[in-house]
Formats: structure tokens, C-alpha cells, sequence
């Protein structure tokens, strides 16, 4: 017999309403972190062009080589599925839930590092002192906003003191530092793909950076530099 649910309409119509709401306050957000973060957006956007040119020049071909090379392809591309998302979640001051998908990112590429070194264990926990470019110091901040276990940390995203008193926001709210932040450390752990990326199709297909490819780096290095967040690759 088929059910029939009877629910108040005014559920409906609050629960619309909250949506609406919230969907407004990240465009709000989003405007907000691309204009206060145009160089680090640029950046990004430099990288996700790179990255499409590379999987597009190379879409098609057998994947080539041994078990190592087969799982770094999947993790490769596991990683690249999830950029425009993370990426949406930090310029919406979705801070916890891009903490956590940067810490996916961030564990993906010391899964790399352990499959190149010969270290990977199958259903282990990844071991983080493979990280990219000295970046372990970062992984208890972000394990913190994964598991919110953190209470100042937490507040330090969450907390949002108002005129008439609020101690935080049931919808997002833009932090500057937060945003900045973040969205670097994101953007550096794309860069830090990128060069997996290359190193990957380089073992495959032969493949090498064009010139016009390294001015790019460059540049995307350079806007990382100047914002604090990175040093360069080989720091």
C-alpha cells in the first residue's frame, strides 16, 4: 500500500526560505573572496588551465605501466575531480567542509609520495611526513576543523560577534585571513599536483612542459610567494 505523508507547509516554506537565504550569503561570499583574492584566483585559474591542456592532450591513451604507475593515475585523477569544489567551498567561507577536502587533497599527495617511495600500505592510515614541501606542520590544523576537536580553532571559523550580540552565524560568514589562507594553501597543493601530474605523464607518453607552460608556473609560484604561502618547490 502506498504511502501518504502529511507534513505542515510551513515547514516547507522556512526550510525554501533558509535555503534561499544561504545560498545568498556564499554569493555574497564568493564575490566578496574573488575581489579582496584576485591574484590568488588568478593563479588558480592559471593552474586548472594547465591541468585541462595536460588531461587533454593526453585524453584517450592507454594508461601504460605498472601497478604504481596504475594507482597514481587513479589518485591523480581523484584529486583533480574534487579542485573546483574545494575551490567553491573556501571562496563560499564554507571553511570547515574545505578543511576537509583540502585534508583529502592534502593526503592524496602523500599517498603519491608514499607510492613513489615504495612505502604504501593497502587500507593504511597515510603517513604524512611524505608531504609536499615541508607542509606536515599543517596536517593538525586540518585533521582539527575534520574532526572538530579544536575548540579555538573552531571558533577562529566559526565565531561571529554582531551588534546585537551573536556569538555565530547559522550561514556562512566571509573571513578575510581565513579565506586567504586557505585558498593558498589549496592553490599550493594543486601546484604540488601539477608536477605529479607531469612527472606521471612524463613516465607514461614522454611528456615535457612547454615553455609557455613553465612561464605559467612561474607565475602561479611567483602569486604564491607574494601571498605568504609558499616559498618555492623545492623549500
Amino acid at each position: 500500500m502506498e504511502k501518504h505523508w502529511f507534513i505542515d507547509s510551513r515547514y516547507v516554506a522556512i526550510g525554501k526560505e533558509y535555503d534561499t537565504h544561504s545560498a545568498k550569503a556564499r554569493k555574497i561570499n564568493i564575490n566578496k573572496s574573488i575581489k579582496e583574492n584576485k591574484y590568488l584566483n588568478y593563479a588558480h585559474t592559471l593552474l586548472l588551465g594547465l591541468i585541462g591542456g595536460m588531461v587533454e592532450e593526453h585524453q584517450n591513451r592507454p594508461v601504460s605501466g605498472d601497478k604504481k604507475v596504475k594507482q597514481r593515475f587513479l589518485l591523480t585523477a581523484a584529486f583533480i575531480q574534487g579542485i573546483t569544489l574545494c575551490q567553491k567551498s573556501i571562496l563560499s567561507s564554507l571553511y570547515l567542509q574545505a578543511g576537509n577536502l583540502i585534508r583529502q587533497e592534502f593526503e592524496c599527495l602523500c599517498l603519491l609520495g608514499e607510492i613513489k617511495k615504495c612505502k604504501r600500505q593497502d587500507k593504511k592510515q597515510v603517513n604524512v611526513k611524505h608531504a609536499p614541501w615541508k607542509s606536515s606542520r599543517h596536517y593538525g590544523e586540518l585533521s582539527a576543523l575534520a574532526h572538530l576537536s579544536d575548540h579555538k580553532i573552531l571558533e577562529s571559523i566559526i565565531q561571529y560577534n554582531t551588534s546585537w550580540g551573536d556569538f555565530s552565524s547559522m550561514v556562512p560568514q566571509y573571513k578575510k585571513e581565513n579565506t586567504k589562507r586557505l585558498y593558498g594553501f589549496h592553490i599550493s597543493l594543486v601546484l604540488y599536483l601539477v608536477f605529479e601530474l607531469q612527472d606521471l605523464y612524463s613516465e607514461m607518453y614522454g611528456f615535457v612542459f612547454e615553455d609557455s607552460d613553465e612561464d605559467v608556473l612561474k607565475n602561479v609560484i611567483g602569486i604564491l610567494e607574494e601571498s605568504q604561502t609558499l616559498r618555492g618547490k623545492n623549500s
